[in-house]
């Protein structure tokens, strides 16, 4: 590990500690630097803000693991990112909560419609996606962190392993097709018992 990236998973470690007890846009770089024992100087050339900071932070855990070492995109995958964020769950209860221009939540949008569009193009051999697939795409990245928000503020229910099948069983064709899933006519779950289980499983509105 570098130099660079101990100090940026120092960074890390102290922005998740400072968001026990402190709503993520109350979070200031100069508490930060001060809980980390750096200068406010070594945080800007790592990073923006905080927000640039807690979008390092998801992407590190996603794009270690999606693609996989073999190349994949596997449910498996899938489990280990939702696991991850029941663990973080209280960093990402407070980074979720914002809706500000800089806000996780839309770099975790945005990101998802890069990755899935890149690998798309990768697996196909081509240099662009059909309209109704790039609007598919954006649908489904949408839709992804708006239930990943619900989950969380939830309590983390269903479990990961069950919230990995549900998402695999709503993909476009245009997704299932890099988990090497059949294609699906179907524009809901395979499963018709899917929508129950959720709210047997006690979703709350977060809101």
């Amino acid at each position: 590990m570098t130099a660079s990236d101990r100090t940026k998973q120092l960074l890390a470690e102290g922005i998740k500690s400072l968001s026990e007890t402190t709503p993520f846009h109350k979070i200031r770089v100069g508490d930060l630097c001060k809980r980390c024992g750096i200068d406010r100087r070594t945080f800007y050339y790592h990073f923006r803000d905080i927000y640039d900071l807690a979008a390092w932070i998801f992407d590190q855990v996603v794009d270690t693991r999606m693609p996989d070492a073999t190349g994949r995109f596997t449910t498996r995958a899938l489990v280990q990112i939702f696991s991850y964020f029941r663990d973080e769950s209280v960093f990402y209860r407070r980074a979720l909560a914002e809706d500000s221009q800089n806000a996780l939540g839309r770099h975790v949008i945005e990101h998802n419609v890069q990755m899935y569009t890149t690998a798309i193009c990768c697996l196909r051999g081509v240099n662009t996606l059909s309209e109704e697939e790039q609007f598919a795409i954006l649908y489904h990245a949408f839709g992804s962190i708006a239930m990943l928000r619900r989950w969380i503020f939830a309590g983390c229910t269903p479990p990961p392993e069950q919230m990995a099948r549900l998402l695999t069983g709503v993909m476009p064709n245009v997704i299932r097709e890099l988990y090497g899933l059949e294609r699906t006519g179907k524009g809901d779950c395979n499963d018709d018992r899917c929508g129950t289980e959720m709210d047997a499983r006690g979703y709350k509105d977060p809101s």
